[in-house]
């Protein structure tokens, strides 16, 4: 690729990052944008997400010749079935661990004095003249903001019912039309791209599935791993914490020190010792994540070296929040490869020229 069409790129960048800003400046577009990422962007993700997690699943089915609707069915109800026992099983568990990080939690602002700082600030407030009015009157304001927030909860409930539902049903299509929804896309390339287009779609479908297989995977592993650890040393609420870690180690790199914040408050609150033995097994399990787990379950999938994984997740977190840390890697990967493509069309047009 020459100087001119790297300088063209450039400023075509640019230019969009520029559009992009004044536009961010409009609060009725930014509004706009809010609510269709909230309300279709988010399941989209989430529904994508879930679709790959399941796809083996699906397959099994179809490898017995059961029809794509009904194997998507069942998929679906197997996969609820065994959601509702884990939740079933592990409701009060959570509760109770829940309850005695918690009581952690409060013997820690204890001993710092805080409750005594809280208990003080209260002497003062009742000796104080017309202490009662004002405490009515305040009363009477929270109570009208309480009952004036019902239609907000009420709202904010039924936007998650409507999510959750359309979640299902984009798990549900994508299970049953995979195939044809590989070839709608196909069908929005120029009829010249056909075949390019369909080689990016069947291969960005092989990012993807092994991207959200491999990092659940990895994020069940570093978990089963630091339940061990936190059993192994002594720690409190061990399945709560490793459910913690599972969850965040979704997130590449950082995701996983995010997940020791809440664990290393617990043992700040536990004394130095315990200190010492959280930061030995952190130093153990990165080792072996870094060493063995990824390279072993991820190996070169997505072929992005790790700093470049750092500045990704860190940019998005900072730019959208934890969806955009979610998804900016094999979002990054996808138009990579997208580019490797068009990209090797351009060279090929250059030499013609240039012959």
């Amino acid at each position: 690729m020459n100087k001119k069409n790297v300088i063209t790129y450039l400023v075509i960048f640019n230019l969009l990052v520029v559009l992009i800003i004044l536009l961010s400046k409009i609060n009725l577009l930014k509004s706009f944008i809010n609510v269709v990422f909230s309300v279709v962007i988010i399941p989209i993700i989430f529904g994508v997400f879930l679709f790959y997690i399941l796809k083996p699943f699906n397959n099994i089915f179809l490898k017995k010749k059961v029809k794509r609707n009904i194997a998507a069915t069942l998929t679906l109800i197997i996969f609820f079935f065994i959601l509702s026992g884990v939740i079933k099983y592990f409701s009060d568990y959570f509760i109770e661990q829940f309850i005695s990080v918690k009581s952690i939690f409060l013997s820690l602002i204890q001993e710092s004095g805080g409750m005594n700082n809280i208990q003080e600030v209260v002497k003062d407030s009742i000796l104080k003249e017309n202490y009662y009015s004002k405490f009515l009157g305040e009363l009477q304001g929270y109570l009208y903001l309480i009952f004036s927030n019902i239609r907000k909860v009420f709202d904010k409930g039924m936007q998650l019912f409507s999510n959750i539902l359309l979640i299902v049903l984009i798990v549900f299509y994508l299970l049953k039309d995979e195939e044809s929804i590989k070839e709608s896309l196909i069908e929005i390339f120029p009829r010249k791209y056909r075949s390019k287009g369909r080689n990016i779609v069947e291969e960005g479908d092989e990012i993807l599935e092994s991207y959200i297989v491999g990092q659940a995977k990895v994020a069940l592993s570093l978990s089963i791993m630091m339940f061990i650890g936190y059993k192994f040393i002594g720690m409190t609420s061990p399945l709560l914490l490793a459910s913690v870690t599972f969850i965040l180690a979704f997130i590449p790199f950082v995701g996983f020190f995010i997940s020791l914040i809440l664990p290393y408050i617990v043992a700040i609150a536990l004394g130095w010792q315990m200190i010492l033995k959280l930061s030995v097994l952190v130093l153990i399990a990165q080792t072996l994540k870094g060493r063995i787990i990824v390279p072993l379950i991820m190996g070169k999938t997505m072929n992005i070296h790790p700093i470049t994984d750092i500045f990704l997740v860190v940019g998005a977190a900072t730019l959208v929040g934890p969806i955009g840390a979610f998804v900016v890697v094999p979002v990054y990967a996808l138009l990579k490869m997208i580019f490797k493509y068009f990209d090797k069309e351009m060279e090929d047009k250059i030499k013609e020229f240039k012959e």
